[in-house]
């Protein structure tokens, strides 16, 4: 008969977890930080954030909201812009701007301007995105580079650029028709409130022509290939796999890009400034250009009026960018039936 042992020492625990099958030696754990380091380190990251926000939000006070209040404040006082704000007049700027005929004309132009351009430069973006995203293509960079280019002009330098370009006395434009034998030489494009409308346009989708493309290329990236791969086998043409997959699925980000495309080409200002100067006549005023020449065209300025003017053209672009939600949430529900 054995006797048991007396050893008092515990058994071997390392020996004996690793004869265990299945379990596996197991790291020590880290001891925790004690409580008091815990929030200092908590502490020390508000400050952080702290120190990077402070900046951003002074400027966004001094240059945006400050602004804003202001100009509400101005528009409902006669105020040239100099000495004391006085004069309050109540809603009589808001009264003169509703029957204001140039206001008006001002408001369609800039409509007329933002639709032609939207409808201009995102199919053409939308395609050249198309052919940059190909595996084939050569020298994406060096063509991605040649589209961008133009943005980075200011835009008052390519309005002066144009206006030598386009000039009709001696402009290249002119020379090459006229050397083609298809005019006098005497063309002038900006004598025509369409042509000269139609030239803002065509000048304004060849500076911003790169960033929609790249949108569009970001767009385009989120495009699982899987679903070309199935498309593919099973016979679809390049059509077919645009309108039924690469369409549909790139809708929530198109609409914010028709969106941003809109209410970029409604702040339109330097070409105008530089090239037409609103006209022939008043027949490329733009509410930017109303507002600038109403608030320091001709004396006695009108600031008060030019403020009325700003906040009730503010409000029509909010309008307009507050309805993309709804076609936000309809495109993303159509994104889901794909399953993606």
């Amino acid at each position: 008969m054995a006797l048991a042992s007396t050893d008092p020492r515990p058994p071997d625990t390392a020996s004996t977890t690793a004869t265990r099958p299945g379990k596996a030696m197991r790291p020590p754990r880290p001891p925790k930080p004690p409580e008091g380091d815990r929030e200092r380190a908590k502490g020390r990251d508000r400050l952080w954030v702290a120190a990077f926000l402070v900046p951003f939000l002074l400027l966004y006070m001094g240059f945006t909201l400050w602004p804003l209040v202001a100009t509400v404040y101005y528009s409902f006082f006669d105020w040239s812009g100099t000495g004391p704000v006085d004069q309050f007049v109540g809603g009589a700027n808001y009264s003169r701007i509703l029957g204001d005929p140039l206001f008006w004309q001002a408001v369609v132009n800039t409509l007329l301007f933002a639709v032609g351009t939207t409808l201009i430069k995102l199919p053409l973006s939308l395609l050249a995105a198309l052919v940059m995203t190909r595996k084939w293509l050569r020298a994406k960079r060096a063509l991605r580079t040649v589209f961008f280019a133009p943005l980075i002009i200011p835009v008052a330098m390519a309005g002066l650029v144009f206006t030598y370009l386009l000039n009709p006395s001696n402009g290249a434009l002119n020379s090459a028709l006229h050397g083609l034998g298809l005019t006098d030489g005497t063309t002038d494009v900006f004598a025509n409130r369409w042509t000269a409308m139609l030239t803002l346009v065509l000048i304004s989708v060849w500076q911003v022509f790169g960033q929609y493309m790249i949108y569009w290329m970001a767009a385009l990236q989120n495009v699982p290939d899987e679903l070309y791969e199935a498309a593919e086998l099973d016979g679809a043409t390049e059509w077919q796999k645009l309108t039924r997959i690469t369409l549909p699925l790139i809708r929530p980000v198109a609409v914010v890009i028709v969106m941003l495309a809109l209410v970029n080409a409604m702040h339109v200002f330097g070409l105008v400034v530089t090239l037409t100067g609103g006209g022939p006549g008043t027949s490329t005023y733009v509410v930017s250009y109303f507002i600038y020449k109403q608030a320091f065209g001709s004396m006695p300025f009108a600031y008060g009026y030019a403020s009325a003017a700003a906040l009730l053209f503010s409000v029509m672009a909010f309008l307009l960018v507050t309805s993309q939600g709804l076609f936000v949430r309809r495109a993303q529900k159509m994104r889901k039936e794909y399953g993606v």
